[in-house]
């Protein structure tokens, strides 16, 4: 529990009627036997006297154990009350119950730590530490609340305290910078989100590889989402080799690296070109414990077309491809994506003059159709 040091503050409680009884309680603390805690916390309740800071150290231990086996519920009921019933609370107070809350109930994390940042931006010469921790907890409550604008407001201004620390945390401030761009750029905030991950990559250098590399295709896929491809081109080209030696090799990022690059070439028409990233980008999701159907589905008849288009066309690849991102699409429950794929493949099979399997991939058509009328 990095917000509350637990052998600081309960030293000065021990005498000789607790201390064994104490001692025990920290020790499984420490264990993370964290239910063992709620019932000796319990027994010392019943057995011994205690005083309002006492009683404050045994109210978080509950809460936190609580919060570490589910029971959030609980675990916020008893922040809450020490929130509400603590009288005049510094701004350390609020910062403690506020990272505390954050653990079990993100809305009550984002009162009590608002509370903080009012009490912070009153004071002339505010602490920078105080302002940048309490900003941190808002702006991921409000993420986790699904509230991205909010987050973007508050990891802003945590980061401007960050900046201003006489030795600034150099990490915490490229952790931002990533984060923020993920943010902009989850809410197609394009511009903004490439700005942060440039800052991203300048700050992370060459001892934080696995974070530039993934700011690197992030930007990537941005450029081409806008059809700037010779942009995403710079990028993607110095994102590929570090992936190939990294510890991220064969991860999520390295197959959307090359699918990235598959597509671009693929946009432009240039099939030959988008082919072996293609098939790249296939072997690693294939590897992958769990893949997305969809997206799977989709570079395979990708793949396929350009199989089929290509300079020198393997009609023969290009079917089994076809008939491999049916397969995938069939496990997506898109039956969108999954009706549009079927029109592509009964009109692929009707150009090679293979009448049985376009009879096949009909009667599928029409069964779906059939389907969605039903649903609709």
């Amino acid at each position: 529990m990095d917000v509350f040091n637990l052998d600081e503050n309960i030293k000065e409680h021990r005498n000789e009627a607790n201390k064994e009884d104490l001692d025990v309680i920290v020790e499984e603390f420490k264990r993370s036997h964290f239910t063992n805690v709620l019932s000796k916390t319990k027994v010392f309740w019943e057995k011994h006297e205690t005083d309002v800071s006492l009683e404050r150290i045994l109210s978080i231990l509950d809460a936190t154990c609580h919060s570490q086996i589910g029971e959030n519920k609980r675990a916020a009921d008893i922040i809450k009350n020490m929130y509400q019933n603590s009288g005049e609370k510094s701004i350390d107070d609020l910062i403690l119950y506020g990272n505390l809350a954050f653990m079990c109930d993100y809305k009550l994390a984002r009162k009590i730590m608002s509370d903080a940042v009012k009490q912070i931006e009153k004071e002339e010469a505010p602490n920078p530490m105080q302002a940048a921790q309490a900003y941190l907890v808002l702006g991921e409550a409000e993420e986790n609340l699904e509230k991205y604008v909010r987050a973007i407001k508050y990891y802003k201004q945590g980061l401007t305290y960050f900046q201003k620390e006489n030795e600034p945390d150099n990490q915490m401030i490229l952790f931002l910078h990533f984060k923020l761009g993920a943010l902009h750029s989850l809410i197609n905030e394009t511009d903004e989100a490439i700005e942060d991950l440039q800052k991203t990559i300048e700050l992370a250098g060459e001892s934080h590889s696995e974070i530039k590399i993934n700011s690197l295709v992030s930007i990537a896929k941005m450029y081409g989402s806008k059809n700037e491809y010779e942009k995403a081109f710079i990028y993607l080209e110095e994102a590929i080799p570090m992936l190939e030696n990294s510890t991220l090799a064969n991860k999520l990022v390295h197959a959307e690296a090359y699918t990235e690059m598959a597509y671009n070439y693929f946009e432009q028409s240039r099939l030959d070109e988008a082919i072996p990233y293609y098939e790249k980008a296939i072997a690693i999701h294939r590897k992958l414990p769990p893949y997305s159907a969809r997206e799977l589905g989709m570079i395979y008849m990708q793949y396929a077309y350009c199989m089929e288009h290509k300079e020198q066309p393997d009609k023969v690849i290009a079917g089994r491809n076809y008939e491999n991102a049916l397969e995938q699409l069939e496990k997506s429950n898109d039956a969108d994506v999954l009706e549009s794929a079927l029109a592509d493949i009964i009109a692929f099979f009707e150009s090679t003059g293979n009448a049985k399997k376009k009879r096949f991939y009909e009667n599928k058509f029409v069964k779906l159709t059939n389907e969605k009328a039903h649903t609709q």
